[in-house]
């Protein structure tokens, strides 16, 4: 047998150097995070070797958390310092086994350069005939203590005497390992990991995976791509009668699609010929057309030459007519009056339209002057008292009402007291101007005493602020602002209130403190300084008259109020103000009526009569009218403001009434001065219209009698020949009209004759190119078209029309066919990654693609299908089914040799079983896969039962077709199966799966060792093997009879335990085993320390522990493993740390090729 007897280890974590011994069976004790799973982590290291099967503390299930890097540098993970180790340097793990039946000691290690950028340079060896302490790791011409790197170790190992073997390849060292200690078979990593990861078993399936079954990976390959084969020619069937179909459906598509396009090929031939037919008619009608127009405007040339010559006659008679008209005496004398009796009319018309004026203007002048005269005036205007100008009033108002005068003798006499009235009104309308601009500068007055009101209002609503004299509010200002915030600025009144139950003293206190109330206070401490910024700032600042009160000589006034005196009246929390209280009313004493007066020197009842000095005086009332004390005195001071405000408003109401009514007066009295004496000069119109209607009826008796017969004759023959003249001018003027007509109209028909000839030029031409543009083929079709159409009775225009027509519905319809087809050759080319034009006009690129698929042989492509899928069958038989079955065998005789071991070691009085069977969930692949029939003879498929053959069909379809979950599940021999373990005790049985979920954590950890125990067991089946068996926290959830059981159990097995275990644990473990070592961390540096059974007792009581049990004497299991008990050294298992003093010791290296030559 091989035993481990040491492990040292350099440069590990926290493990500077240090060396572990261990017996048979071993605990590694020590707090949390004193280092025992960096201890078992090397282990793994060395054991293992592969990362990508190991599992870093794998006790606490955070393997995330641990790397090799973070052991290898020390993992700290501060601020300030994240490793231990940084730079490069050379970590070392080594282990010392010891081989029974060569009595000889041999080493197995691992060295490691770590560098700077966290690469790792490895290698592992096996050294033979060495131990530990015989290796020297320390180079000879380095520093003091520097250690040797990979390379110069192994070229030192070169010089010794055993065998040496080093490894850089894991795979190969761990081959080198397992034959080193016994050719153990591979199934040891798996096991040995398995032991570390233990998690107490909630699932007795998740179990065995995790720790019996491995999992087995089958290959699909080829059967995969045998169907993918089949696959690929069935696709290729599919698409070539796919193609088949969309080329069938082009070509029929094309057929419809050229169908229509030669019918409306056909169709613009025939309409090209309409189109020339109807061109030529149109300059056939313009031709007959000009000859008509020439043949017109001759026939309008002689009818205007015949205008002229008697145009010119009468234009000769009409001024010799009109002068013989003109110049008769008869007729001058006649127009001579009329020109009179106009102007006369006009004048008329002109006078009366003024007089109409000036009495409209008399009218309402009068009306104004009575309105005037009944207007009492206000005490802003007043009516004169002396002169009595209402009586002037009355006689300007008679005047106005006399006028205008009849005759000019009146209007003589009346002009110069129309004159006097318009001084008197100017008289009055420049009193009103003056009392207009009185009550508009009072208006402007209250206007301001409003806007203050609003703005005390305001501050009393907002900033309940009280309303002071401005000289109490500059002071204060200029006194906080000076002062800076050494000291507040208080106005007395704000600075106390009076007793709900006292309000009846309001008065009396308002009044008696009257001015008083607004003296301003501050600290004793700066009063002098205030002071002299009152004396300094009085003049520029506008606060005279303000009271500022010496606070420091006041003070001794504090307390010195009389019971009874109005100072109990006012409250307040300020001692200063408080002084100032009982100075200025602490004698001031409280009397009932006027009587009680007489008891007190000084006193004051509640209506306000004070008594002082022997004298008695009513306070006045405007002293107490505004309260200014206390809160309260804001809501009483914003009701005075509010009821001062509404009465402002009704006293300005009535004001703008009164103005209203004086700037009417002065905006109707305005300018009457100049106004009367403008129109005094019109009182005389009556007299001078009278005047002027006698001339013109003067005037037209005259005209009367005047003889007009031979005037009236020459004015006849004058107005025939000017009639005569008017005629003719009117008739030529329409023949040059109408000729121009002509004239013009020719003009656009010589140019409508030049474009129709060039139209049906150009026409023709364009019938002809149809020839060019279109097949040959066509012209037959085309020619018995127009045939067709020459035929028909219609116009031309309208055979055109309804042809246009026509073809337009065949065009869109023939678009619509093209757009379809463009559609199927987009999907076609799509499809097909096809490169042809799809707006090809013919099927030229398409057409030979269906030819080419109809010569295409598809029952050879059938036959290619059918050999496909059988091939993939017989991959499926020969393969799949066939490597599961093996699988699901294996499976079994695992259990089998699993359970052969468990008979052998009851734990306690429980026996433990693994049963294994076909899983439910799986039954009907489970029952396929083992048929031994299946596949033996015929198709895979072509099976007696139709449910078996279903089953194979869904199980083939599942991996060739199904996604990645599928095939994981379904290519899983351990789906197939279900485990259970069944659990013997005292003639009871019962299984696990069971009572899972109602056992303790002790209970559901047994099976796990119990089982672990046994894979060792039959790992380890010879004399000649070594006998580790490591566990991480373990025996963590059990009790102490069962530690105890299964520590004797490992004994029985003669299996090398070593076993990291919590503190707490010890108690009940140490006893059973050889070896404790305990791990201790200072800082960032762990250390070990090896106690003797008497120390380990007395550390187990140190944590808690009891004493010794007796136990029963062990016994050897027969079979397996079995012999002589271990040579260990016969010393006490008892160790200080200065025992390994004499060993090298490894300090931090700077460097690690500080030392290496080139």
């Amino acid at each position: 047998m091989k035993w481990l007897k040491r492990l040292r280890l350099i440069n590990w974590h926290y493990f500077q150097d240090e060396t572990l011994e261990f017996g048979p069976q071993t605990l590694i004790s020590g707090r949390n995070s004193a280092g025992k799973s960096t201890i078992i982590d090397a282990m793994q290291v060395l054991f293992v070797a592969n990362q990508r099967q190991i599992r870093f503390n794998s006790a606490a299930h955070d393997d995330a958390k641990r790397s090799l890097v973070s052991y290898l540098r020390g993992k700290i993970g501060s601020d300030d310092q994240k490793f231990v180790r940084d730079g490069d340097f050379t970590t070392y793990i080594l282990s010392e086994f010891y081989d029974e039946p060569k009595k000889e000691r041999f080493v197995v290690g691992v060295v490691m350069d770590v560098f700077r950028d966290n690469n790792v340079d490895e290698e592992y060896f096996i050294l033979a005939g060495v131990g530990i302490d015989d290796l020297d790791l320390i180079h000879p011409s380095g520093q003091k203590g520097q250690l040797r790197n990979r390379e110069q170790f192994r070229r030192w190992c070169g010089g010794l005497k055993g065998r040496v073997n080093f490894e850089r390849n894991k795979g190969a060292y761990q081959e080198a390992f397992l034959t080193r200690v016994g050719h153990v078979s591979k199934r040891f990593v798996s096991i040995f990991t398995k032991a570390l990861s233990f998690r107490p078993i909630q699932d007795v399936r998740e179990f065995v995976y995790d720790y019996v079954l491995d999992k087995k990976a089958l290959q699909l390959d080829v059967m995969r791509e045998n169907f993918e084969i089949h696959e690929r020619y069935r696709r290729e069937l599919d698409d070539l009668l796919k193609r088949k179909n969309q080329l069938e459906k082009i070509v029929a598509q094309f057929e419809n699609y050229a169908k229509l396009r030669d019918t409306v090929d056909t169709q613009e031939y025939v309409i090209r010929r309409l189109q020339h037919a109807q061109q030529a008619e149109s300059l056939e009608n313009v031709d007959c057309e000009i000859a008509q127009l020439r043949e017109d405007i001759d026939r309008l040339e002689a009818d205007l030459r015949l205008n002229g010559a008697q145009l010119a006659e009468a234009q000769d008679r009409v001024p010799v007519a009109y002068r013989n008209w003109q110049e008769h005496g008869v007729h001058k004398k006649e127009q001579e009056l009329k020109e009179e009796i106009r102007k006369t009319n006009q004048e008329i018309r002109e006078k009366s339209q003024l007089l109409e004026a000036m009495k409209g203007f008399l009218r309402r002048e009068r009306a104004l002057l009575e309105d005037l005269a009944q207007w009492e005036g206000d005490e802003h205007w007043q009516w004169a008292p002396e002169g009595d100008e209402r009586e002037r009033l009355r006689e300007a108002i008679d005047l106005l009402a006399s006028l205008p005068p009849q005759s000019s003798r009146e209007a003589e006499a009346q002009e110069e007291a129309f004159r006097d009235v318009g001084l008197f009104l100017s008289d009055l309308h420049s009193r009103f101007t003056k009392a207009l601009g009185r009550i508009e500068d009072r208006l402007k007055a209250l206007d301001g005493e409003r806007d203050e009101l609003k703005r005390q209002i305001n501050d009393l609503e907002k900033k309940k602020q009280r309303v002071y004299e401005k000289e109490v509010l500059n002071l204060k200002a200029l006194l906080e602002e000076r002062l800076r915030g050494r000291s507040p600025v208080w106005i007395f009144c704000e600075e106390m209130e009076i007793d709900e139950r006292d309000e009846e003293w309001r008065n009396a206190v308002e009044g008696y403190l009257n001015t008083q109330r607004f003296d301003l206070l501050v600290r004793p401490e700066v009063f002098a300084e205030a002071l002299s910024i009152y004396e300094r700032e009085k003049r520029r600042h506008a606060v005279e008259g303000v009271g500022l009160v010496d606070t420091g000589k006041e003070a001794r006034f504090r307390g010195s109020a009389q019971a009874g005196s109005l100072a109990m009246v006012l409250k307040t929390d300020n001692p200063i103000i408080q002084a100032r209280i009982d100075h200025l009313l602490g004698r001031v004493m409280q009397a009932e009526n006027e009587q009680d007066l007489r008891r007190h020197a000084v006193a004051v009842t509640r209506s306000c009569m004070s008594y002082h000095n022997l004298v008695a005086r009513q306070i006045p009332e405007k002293r107490y009218a505004v309260p200014y004390i206390g809160a309260r005195a804001i809501l009483r001071q914003l009701e005075i403001k509010r009821q001062e405000l509404a009465q402002l408003e009704e006293r300005r109401t009535a004001l703008a009434k009164r103005k209203a009514a004086v700037e009417g007066w002065t905006r109707n009295l305005a300018e009457r001065a100049s106004r009367y004496a403008q129109m005094a000069p019109d009182l005389t119109l009556p007299a001078v219209i009278a005047a002027l209607e006698q001339h013109r009826e003067d005037k037209q008796g005259e005209l009367a009698r005047l003889d007009k017969s031979e005037v009236e004759r020459l004015k006849d023959e004058y107005d025939f020949w000017r009639k005569r003249q008017d005629e003719l001018t009117d008739e030529g003027r329409k023949l040059d009209s109408h000729k121009t007509v002509k004239d013009n109209r020719l003009k656009e028909c010589l140019g409508e004759q030049y474009v129709l000839q060039n139209r049906v030029r150009e026409a023709e031409e364009h019938w002809r190119a149809w020839n060019l543009a279109y097949p040959a083929e066509l012209l037959p079709r085309a020619e018995e078209r127009w045939r067709e159409a020459e035929r028909s009775g219609q116009a031309t225009a309208t055979k055109l029309s309804n042809l246009i027509t026509n073809q337009k519905g065949n065009a869109n319809k023939r678009d619509q066919e093209f757009q379809t087809l463009r559609d199927f050759r987009k999907d076609y080319n799509k499809e097909y990654n096809y490169n042809a034009d799809v707006e090809g006009r013919d099927n030229r690129e398409y057409q030979p693609l269906l030819t080419e698929i109809a010569s295409v042989d598809i029952p050879a492509y059938q036959t290619k299908l059918q050999e496909a899928l059988a091939q993939s069958e017989e991959e499926f038989k020969s393969h799949f089914i066939f490597k599961m079955r093996e699988a699901i065998h294996s499976a079994k005789r695992e259990f089998g040799e699993l359970n052969h071991a468990l008979r052998h070691f009851p734990f306690s009085e429980d026996h433990y079983r693994f049963e294994i069977k076909a899983s439910e969930r799986y039954k009907r692949f489970y029952d396929v896969i083992m048929d031994p029939n299946v596949g033996e003879r015929g198709s895979l498929f072509d099976l007696d039962q139709e449910d078996k053959a279903a089953a194979l069909h869904e199980l083939f379809e599942r991996l060739i077709r199904g996604d990645i979950g599928d095939q994981e599940e379904f290519t899983d021999y351990r789906r197939y199966l279900d485990f259970d373990i069944a659990v013997e005790s005292r003639g009871n049985r019962y299984m696990f799966s069971q009572v899972l979920r109602e056992k303790s954590g002790g209970e559901t950890q047994t099976p796990f060792y119990i089982t672990i125990l046994a894979s060792f067991y039959q790992l380890y089946g010879s004399n000649k093997t070594m006998r580790l068996v490591v566990f991480d926290e373990a025996f963590n959830k059990m009790d102490e009879e069962r530690i105890q059981t299964s520590l004797r159990l490992i004994k029985r097995l003669n299996l090398q335990l070593i076993a990291a275990v919590p503190d707490e644990k010890m108690q009940h473990m140490a006893p059973e085993v050889t070896t404790t070592l305990i791990v201790h961390r200072d800082g960032y540096t762990c250390f070990v320390d090896l106690i003797d059974k008497a120390e380990a007792s007395g550390v187990v009581e140190g944590l808690g522990g009891g004493s010794e049990r007796n136990r029963p004497s062990e016994e050897r299991v027969e079979g397996n493993g079995e012999g002589e008990a271990p040579v260990f050294d016969s010393k006490p298992q008892k160790v200080r740390r200065e025992a390994q003093s004499g060993k090298q010791q490894v300090p931090a290296q700077d460097t690690l090729f500080a030392l290496e030559k080139v």
